[in-house]
């Protein structure tokens, strides 16, 4: 049995969006879609975890949750973080070849020259999400405000086909024209410690906020963000607990306009 895309139920239904299309009493979900999240919301006795979330992050006035209010501290424990927070000192490697630390320009000669200013201003707005770029099988970390990159790890071969096998309803060919791949990566709780559900919020807005500057890319052609993965495959890849630390956005980078179709119409991948 064929799945039924949500867009295309909505656009053939008679009554607005705005109206509640509610399902025959005598109907089973046999097949569940996520149209039937929407229309069967009111019939369910658990709220629907995207729901909760949004009502849960509210500030209510009177709520006893205490959030932190003084920009002046907040600002102390940003700063703290973004100094100390993987940090090494090169003289302190005995042996640079083998050493995790990678500078600063020459990275910059292997990733498409739009990805130069990542973590190079607003270096505050990265303190709730860690920015990593895939470059061959070379997984580096962008620490904001210093000149040199984190080598995270090499992805082995196997590692690489799952990547790309993790990315949904997208084109194969994308990954293979690309020359890096950005990825953001969410680490909510930074901010939550102290603005409690709230702080998801402020990490989804600072994600936006840097990710901004790479609007003349998307323009261009030259970058393709993808926005459906299947991120516990993802998280796993990149040694990530999917919890306190979970990918957030995955961007496809080349230095020239992508020839990709379209996969929005194509069959989806099983």
């Amino acid at each position: 049995m064929a799945l039924i895309d949500p867009a295309e139920f909505f656009i053939k239904q008679a009554s607005s969006i705005e109206g509640t299309l509610m399902p025959s009493l005598n109907s089973i979900d046999l097949t569940p879609q996520v149209h039937l999240d929407y229309q069967c919301r009111f019939g369910n006795f658990n709220v629907n975890p995207a729901e909760f979330f949004h009502l849960n992050s509210k500030l209510v006035r009177g709520s006893t949750r205490k959030i932190a209010a003084n920009p002046e501290h907040v600002n102390s424990v940003i700063q703290s973080y973004i100094e100390t927070s993987y940090n090494p000192a090169p003289e302190s490697v005995d042996d640079m070849d083998a050493s995790p630390i990678v500078a600063f320009e020459l990275w910059r000669q292997q990733v498409p020259e739009y990805l130069h200013g990542l973590g190079q201003h607003s270096v505050e707005r990265y303190y709730a999400f860690d920015t990593l770029v895939l470059t061959g099988n070379t997984l580096n970390k962008v620490l904001p405000g210093k000149s040199i990159l984190w080598t995270d790890r090499l992805l082995t071969e196997a590692q690489l086909t799952a990547f790309n096998n993790a990315l949904y309803g997208v084109a194969a060919e994308a990954l293979s024209q690309s020359s890096s791949v950005l990825m953001i990566v969410g680490c909510p709780w930074r901010y939550m410690m102290m603005y409690g559900p709230r702080g998801y919020r402020k990490m989804l807005i600072d994600i936006g906020f840097v990710l901004s500057a790479l609007n003349p890319a998307f323009e261009d052609g030259k970058a393709m963000m993808i926005d459906h993965f299947y991120d516990n495959e993802i998280d796993r890849i990149l040694g990530l607990d999917g919890i306190e630390r979970s990918i957030q956005t995955i961007i496809i980078c080349a230095d020239k306009a992508l020839d990709v179709v379209d996969s929005a119409t194509s069959e989806d991948k099983k």
